[in-house]
């Protein structure tokens, strides 16, 4: 992967965000100076609140769906990783996700439907773009996982590269598709075994993931194969929505910080589209640093019979 050089010290513009890669490990960063200085609270205070109804009249509102309370606004981050015509070239939109500060995990299967469909429009719209190589769509929930503010928001990052990881992550699939002779929708279904379902209906399947990196890990799938969110009906994001739903109980009574995300690289159309869900319980230290290998202490079983328990 060809990633653009670190620029010249000192900065002309100090707010520039710019791409390094380590040869070594394949890792990528992104070092966005301008971040710094984004707010960092999660106390619901008004008055601190960027995306109340008020403030966001000051921010570049993109688009909006639907009306009211739940009205859905997607702005431009004011504290962007990406710029156009600079190093760190991309896309970045925050959605807003109503206008009163309260936990996404509190959401109504119909109202978390509702922000999956505008995933689903915004997705289009970031495939549209020829800049755009890959996606990431993401919820951030809690301070530990992420989450600068208690407004329930979600983002979407585009990218003009497809990151190693994702790379490598596809040709590892290819290779085990081609000794197994089953496609990677085959293969994610293989992992959903009785004692790991905590939902399924006739269009989707909730398991808890054997392999996460993080304890309670949830892997949610569609029962049809779909490449990624922008071929889904209606009917499957509702189910989505409603298998999102039911993992909220057990995050609401042990008050756990999560991420959920799904991606989508543009030039790979044999992905498997699936919702990967991460509550962030487990804290990595040094061995999961330098090794790579995480310790999970929660076997998948058992992570599944403890969201079925909450419900």
């Amino acid at each position: 992967m060809k990633i653009p050089s670190c620029p010249a010290f000192p900065f002309t513009d100090s707010s520039m965000s710019y791409l390094m890669h380590d040869p070594i490990t394949g890792d990528v960063i992104i070092v966005a100076p301008g971040r710094r200085y984004r707010p960092q609270t999660t106390v619901l205070r008004k008055k601190h609140d960027p995306f109340s109804p008020n403030n966001l009249k000051t921010q570049r509102v993109l688009d909006t769906y639907g009306k009211g309370l739940h009205r859905i606004t997607v702005i431009k981050n004011l504290y962007p990783v990406f710029h156009h015509n600079r190093s760190v070239e991309g896309r970045q939109e925050i959605l807003v996700e109503g206008t009163r500060v309260e936990p996404f995990s509190t959401f109504s299967v119909s109202r978390i439907h509702e922000v999956l469909d505008v995933m689903e429009d915004r997705c289009r719209i970031f495939r549209k773009d020829p800049q755009l190589k890959f996606m990431v769509v993401f919820k951030n929930e809690g301070k530990d996982a992420g989450g600068s503010q208690p407004h329930p928001h979600s983002q979407i990052f585009g990218l003009p590269f497809v990151p190693d990881r994702i790379r490598f992550m596809a040709r590892a699939r290819r290779a085990l598709q081609k000794r197994s002779r089953m496609s990677a929708h085959a293969l994610a279904l293989c992992e959903a075994t009785k004692a790991r379902i905590i939902y399924a209906d006739r269009n989707v399947i909730a398991f808890a993931d054997p392999v996460s990196r993080f304890s309670y890990g949830v892997r949610i799938v569609p029962r049809r194969s779909v490449d990624n969110l922008t071929k889904t009906t209606k009917h499957e994001r509702l189910s989505l929505a409603a298998a999102l739903h039911v993992l909220f109980p057990l995050i609401r009574e042990r008050k756990v910080p999560f991420n959920f995300y799904f991606h989508d690289a543009f030039g790979q159309t044999d992905e498997c589209f699936e919702i990967r869900f991460a509550p962030r319980i487990n804290i990595w230290g040094g061995f999961e640093l330098d090794a790579g290998v995480v310790v999970n202490p929660v076997p998948a079983e058992c992570a599944a019979a403890e969201y079925l328990a909450a419900r």
